[in-house]
């Protein structure tokens, strides 16, 4: 790994929290019905307006849509990687899972690596959807207790521009979820 992480001060341990609206808003969005809400279809639903800031820059312009089968994962987990999408947000929704799942995530530093000694971790439960806002330094998914399976939509632009990875020096670890 280059020296951008010589300097970097990584808390090992992260204490998780509940994903709330309030909790995640400064990394993107958490997916739950909201105020803004209308009845449709002759009455039998209720549409939840206003759930995620959608972004995206002029250069991703491929819609994706796709599913993520995700194989269980043991607890205590070890985050060793962390991504962003440069060009866009992404969502993730749960389809199947059986458990909270791990939603760790940190700001970009000044030299726009992950400032993970800002990272943060969220306890999200299993019918909350993600929206990480563009460039926000996250944990690829991971599931605990069964196999899972997410959908995920985003723009694209292709060509290696749209996920950035980053190995970090020393794994994080996640307590209190």
């Amino acid at each position: 790994m280059s020296n951008k992480w010589a300097n970097a001060a990584p808390r090992g341990m992260l204490e998780a929290r509940p994903l709330t609206r309030e909790a995640f808003a400064a990394f993107g969005d958490a997916i739950i019905p909201g105020d803004q809400s209308r009845r449709v279809n002759d009455g039998r639903a209720m549409r939840h307006d206003g759930v995620a800031r959608l972004a995206h820059d002029v250069r991703a312009v491929e819609p994706v849509f796709a599913l993520y089968a995700v194989s269980a994962s043991l607890k205590p987990f070890a985050i060793d990687l962390l991504e962003r999408h440069p060009l866009a947000s992404q969502i993730f929704v749960p389809m199947r899972v059986a458990e909270p799942y791990l939603v760790v995530v940190a700001p970009s530093g000044s030299d726009g690596e992950p400032a993970v000694d800002r990272a943060e971790a969220f306890a999200a439960p299993p019918d909350v959807g993600v929206h990480y806002a563009s460039g926000v330094w996250h944990m690829p998914m991971a599931a605990f207790g069964a196999d899972a399976l997410f959908a995920m939509w985003m723009w694209e632009a292709g060509g290696g521009r749209d996920t950035e990875e980053r190995r970090l020096p020393v794994a994080l670890r996640v307590e209190g979820w």
